[in-house]
Order: C-alpha cells, then sequence, then structure tokens
C-alpha cells in the first residue's frame, strides 16, 4: 500500500515539474521513481525527454533505446529519438529515425502536423546546411528563453521571431512567440497567427489551449466593440 502511494506521488511529482519547464526537479522524481519501477514506460519514455533537454544525450539514449528495446517501435518513440539525434549532431542517426517514425505514422492515423515535421526534419538531416541554419534557429530559441526568464519580452520575442525564420520546424518558438504577444502585449489576433502555424507542425494541448485563449479574447474585444 505504502509503495503504491510512493509510485503515485513521485510520478505526480515528476510530471507536475516536467510540465513546468522544471527538467532538473522532475529528474530528481522520476530518478525516486526508478527505484520502484526501473523498466517502466513512463520512467524509460520522460527521462529520455529529459536528459534531451538537459544535453545530457548520453543518458537519453540508454533511456530512449531502452523503451524501444521493452515497449516496441512506435511512432512518438522514433521522433523523440530522431530529436536526441538531431540535437546531438547526429545527423544520420536522426534522419534514419525520423524517417522510420514517419513510415509508421503512414500506416497508422496519418497525423498531417507531424508529417510535415518529420518530412522537414528528414530533409535537415540530408543537406547540411539546412542543418545548420536549423540548429542556428534552435540556439535563438535558448537566447530567447533566458531572455524571456529575466522580463525581457520584446528581445525574447526578437529571438523567437528570427528562430521561426532559421528552423522551419520550430513550432516551440512559433508558440513562444505567440505566448509573449499574447500576455505580454494583448495582441491576439498576431498571437493566434504564430499559434496557428505552430499548429502546423505540432498539434499538441498546448498549442490548441494558447490558440483557444487567443480566439477567446479576439470575442471578448469584438463584443466590447460592438457595444
Amino acid at each position: 500500500m505504502l509503495n503504491n502511494f510512493r509510485k503515485w506521488f513521485y510520478g505526480r511529482m515528476a510530471l507536475n515539474n516536467m510540465t513546468a519547464g522544471k527538467a532538473e526537479k522532475a529528474e530528481t522524481w522520476y530518478k525516486k521513481l526508478e527505484l520502484i519501477e526501473p523498466d517502466s514506460l513512463p520512467v524509460l519514455h520522460n527521462l529520455g525527454v529529459i536528459y534531451i533537454s538537459l544535453k545530457k544525450y548520453d543518458e537519453a539514449e540508454k533511456y530512449l533505446l531502452r523503451e524501444i528495446e521493452l515497449y516496441g517501435e512506435s511512432e512518438i518513440r522514433y521522433r523523440v529519438t530522431g530529436d536526441l539525434y538531431y540535437a546531438w549532431g547526429e545527423r544520420d542517426k536522426a534522419g534514419k529515425a525520423y524517417g522510420k517514425a514517419l513510415s509508421i505514422l503512414q500506416n497508422g492515423y496519418g497525423d498531417k502536423s507531424t508529417e510535415r515535421f518529420l518530412r522537414r526534419r528528414i530533409k535537415h538531416c540530408k543537406e547540411i546546411s539546412l542543418y545548420k541554419k536549423a540548429k542556428e534557429g534552435i540556439r535563438h530559441y535558448e537566447e530567447g528563453l533566458a531572455l524571456y526568464t529575466k522580463g525581457e519580452y520584446n528581445n525574447a520575442f526578437e529571438l523567437y521571431k528570427k528562430a521561426a525564420e532559421y528552423d522551419n520546424t520550430g513550432f516551440l518558438a512559433l508558440n513562444a512567440a505567440g505566448a509573449v504577444l499574447m500576455n505580454t502585449t494583448g495582441d491576439y489576433e498576431n498571437a493566434r497567427t504564430y499559434f496557428i502555424k505552430a499548429l502546423e507542425l505540432a498539434d499538441i494541448p498546448l498549442i490548441q489551449g494558447n490558440l483557444a485563449i487567443a480566439e477567446h479574447k479576439i470575442r471578448e474585444k469584438e463584443k466590447m466593440g460592438e457595444r
């Protein structure tokens, strides 16, 4: 009974910190959970993702390959493994992983946003000039995040824009740019445009939620204008 509570508590704390972007704290809680259930899917997958964000690529590879070994091939597993090698500078390995993800995706539900993302990443992996440009975009995005945490919202926004221009798979940069416009300047119309572009690459709850908020704010403004 106590062990079940610990698993639930550790898992909840780990996931809460992970979704809040607190990678190091999430790692601490997942490592506690790992002591109880070392080969569970949440432990293997989420520690792999966390170690990519922390740039501990050797550790990430260990967990992600173990996940595939135990739980089999899937689009998301190969996509995340592709992300690992892409960030690590292993273009050939990244291209192969993304190719496997695309093949599985096309044989399944065929999500168009994910397919678009994968095709663009595969092209980056084949052409070194595109890859270098996209990596520069990722660097701009990370610099933007650092400025945002310091409250330098305008400068962060400019870097997010530049990141999206350099990296045509940069859905996080597009979402971040939209969030700055929505949360700091109240420019909901342009924020909506950024969120829509981000959704074309990653149809995920985070961006869906931001788009819904922006559209709600736009409707509120229109109603106020009618009075």
